[in-house]
């Protein structure tokens, strides 16, 4: 008798242990499944996105994870996102995208929200002041190549009185849109990243602010002129989240836009800009 007691006991404290080490194991998994982040391809422009790393950081407690794909120019990030390469990117104004699909035949895209505007602004290796300039022959003068940047470049140049530009072409006009020539220019159009290294041979280029800060340039310090962002025509250069058509009412994404939109990522930008980027949301 008392050995059948003992053999049920072992057989119990046996089981009893299985069915813990199941539950144990059971619960393990469960954990490590809720552990596993989503993870998402976002593509940035430049090598420094220390505002984008806090914003992962913060969505990593949301269960969402961002690898960051860098690019070298403005024309690989919308073709790798509607390849499908990418997720997301945040690089650009809306008027560039909208210009950019359009051009490329690309009609996968969208945007999914704002995040900031940053001003364009006028550098120069010669001069500290636009006043110093002697316009005995034409300036030389630099803007972006590409149609968006291009012009806006020319529309600032209008504002500094430099020249005129037919009206009838709204935020994007070319140079072969000028009318006049309030004082004498030679523009020179090449890539944006370029201008920066170009300064030597310029009289002045019109840098974006992305651009300049790759260079090391900032508005506050270097700029000898920089747009009025608060122009109504300025809301056309703000800049967005994008993502494809199919991924646009993706739950992950509204939370990544979300994220994006709340003061610690302001705070996040200060840090990493010194206000050379004005928030939008």
């Amino acid at each position: 008798m008392k050995k059948n007691i003992k053999k049920l006991l072992v057989l119990a404290l046996s089981s009893a242990l299985l069915l813990a080490g199941c539950s144990s194991g059971e619960k393990n998994g469960k954990d490590e499944k809720q552990g596993e982040l989503r993870k998402y391809k976002l593509g940035v422009n430049g090598t420094d996105h220390s505002a984008w790393e806090d914003i992962r950081q913060r969505l990593n407690k949301q269960g969402i994870d961002l690898e960051f794909v860098e690019f070298a120019d403005y024309i690989q990030p919308n073709k790798a996102l509607s390849s499908g390469d990418i997720d997301l990117n945040a690089f650009q104004t809306e008027i560039y995208f909208n210009s950019f699909i359009k051009e490329n035949n690309i009609d996968n895209l969208t945007s999914i929200g704002y995040t900031v505007i940053a001003p364009m602004g006028v550098y120069s290796s010669k001069v500290k002041d636009l006043k110093e300039l002697k316009s005995d022959k034409p300036l030389k003068v630099a803007i972006p190549n590409d149609t968006s940047n291009g012009g806006r470049a020319l529309k600032f140049l209008e504002s500094l009185g430099y020249i005129k530009v037919d009206e009838s072409k709204g935020n994007l006009p070319s140079v072969l849109d000028i009318t006049e020539y309030t004082i004498p220019v030679e523009i020179i159009e090449m890539a944006a990243n370029q201008i920066p290294a170009s300064l030597p041979d310029l009289d002045f280029g019109i840098i974006n602010n992305g651009v300049a800060y790759e260079a090391g340039l900032t508005i506050a310090k270097d700029a000898i002129a920089y747009e009025d962002y608060k122009e109504e025509r300025m809301r056309d250069y703000w800049n967005i989240i994008a993502a494809r058509k199919e991924d646009a009412e993706k739950e992950d994404f509204k939370l990544i836009v979300k994220e994006y939109q709340t003061d610690a990522t302001k705070e996040a930008l200060d840090r990493q800009y010194g206000g050379q980027t004005i928030p939008v949301w």
